[in-house]
């Protein structure tokens, strides 16, 4: 194969500008990279996102995923980080749990990314 690509249990995922390509579907992503048509989400897409960025979803992930997709559908916005760290204590029973337990899911940008990985539009308020 030729370009860059990575490889996801859906197959290869290649990278075409505005597009996420694997070998069963087609993705396209707006300018922030994230999936254009957010009702086009699913499972594969999340594993193939993830697969770009370097991620293997775990059982956290994939909640974290599917709760900030139920809020966007709920709300039509994303969630701000207090409400998902409040959430995340629920899920885990752990009220001492902060911002720093969904940086160890998410690295760079928790909220963007939990919004990438779930299909959901950038964030309004982020840059």
């Amino acid at each position: 194969m030729n370009g860059a690509g990575w490889w996801c249990r859906g197959g290869w995922i290649t990278e075409m500008s505005d597009v996420l390509l694997t070998d069963d579907h087609r993705w396209p992503l707006d300018d922030d990279g994230h999936l254009a048509d957010a009702h086009q989400w699913n499972d594969a897409f999340a594993e193939a996102m993830a697969a770009r960025q370097g991620l293997t979803l775990t059982p956290d992930h994939w909640w974290l995923l599917r709760w900030v997709r139920e809020y966007w559908l709920a709300y039509d916005n994303p969630p701000l980080m207090r409400s998902v760290i409040s959430a995340y204590r629920l899920h885990r029973n752990d009220p001492s749990l902060g911002s720093a337990a969904l940086y160890r899911l998410l690295s760079e940008h928790p909220i963007r990314q939990a919004c990438q990985l779930a299909g959901v539009p950038k964030p309004d308020w982020c840059i």
